[in-house]
């Protein structure tokens, strides 16, 4: 049963989340923003952090289910957007990550606490699952960069640059952070990867071995851009496209184990 100060909680900052994205969304269709728009999603983010914490503690952190995974993976993305806000302010799709935010705290607050397999953060098992959140997010955002690129490739091609005058990017700003993303993104999934084999017994025990095997063939498609771009120097449709293959992966190899565990096996 939910408790009123969580029910006041979740409330404001669903609501801080919607006013973020309008607020967000009016300033880029207006081709100007407003210069204190980030204190919004700023509180936005305290209060689901207070109410991830919440949701948490109150099974003394022993579940991690898919909504409350879904939920820190949102929080982490709103977070990054937030952080580069001045260098990115054109970021097409923030608004989306904003109301993806709202979406993911109902979702959580509304699932039961102690659903899901129980989690032992002992042992160094929290560092795995702290690395692999961050790096999802980070590849996420970057496959949100890779769709931003393919549409202004289009209106490009289509001859529709007027378009892209005022509070749409330039091509190759929002290529070359897309890059930077996903370079950090692969460093995180690779420490990620080794804090497993570090601190899990077996990484390809029985319900770990498919996540596992995805994980690496991920991990291989983020380290192919990367050599792709960095040492033969292509750029363009190919290399944005398989980025976004290998978000998919990740999903597939991080949620799909989740919703399999959490929501079929439990009805």
């Amino acid at each position: 049963m939910l408790m009123i100060p969580m029910i006041i909680l979740l409330l404001i900052t669903l609501a801080l989340y919607v006013v973020s994205a309008i607020v967000v969304w009016r300033g880029l269709t207006r081709a100007q923003a407003v210069r204190w728009q980030w204190l919004l999603p700023f509180a936005a983010l305290l209060c689901h952090a207070g109410l991830l914490w919440s949701y948490l503690k109150s099974d003394d952190f022993e579940h991690l289910n898919i909504t409350s995974s879904l939920s820190t993976v949102a929080f982490l993305l709103s977070a990054l957007t937030l952080v580069k806000n001045k260098r990115a302010n054109s970021l097409l799709l923030r608004p989306i990550i904003y109301i993806f935010a709202a979406v993911s705290l109902v979702l959580m607050v509304a699932s039961p606490v102690n659903w899901g397999a129980s989690v032992d953060i002992a042992n160094g098992l929290a560092i795995h699952i702290v690395l692999s959140l961050l790096a999802y997010a980070v590849l996420v955002l970057a496959s949100l960069y890779a769709v931003q690129i393919l549409y202004l490739t289009y209106l490009l091609k289509h001859h529709r640059s007027n378009l892209l005058t005022g509070y749409f990017p330039p091509l190759m700003t929002v290529e070359r952070y897309f890059f930077r993303l996903v370079a950090t993104g692969t460093l995180m999934l690779l420490l990620a990867i080794s804090s497993g084999f570090i601190f899990l017994d077996n990484m390809f025990e029985q319900g770990q071995a498919h996540k596992t095997i995805l994980t690496f063939i991920a991990l291989i498609i983020y380290a192919m851009v990367l050599f792709f771009h960095r040492v033969r120097k292509v750029r363009g449709r190919s290399l944005v496209i398989a980025s976004v293959v290998g978000s998919g992966i990740l999903t597939l190899a991080y949620f799909g184990s989740r919703v399999v565990r959490d929501i079929l096996l439990s009805m």
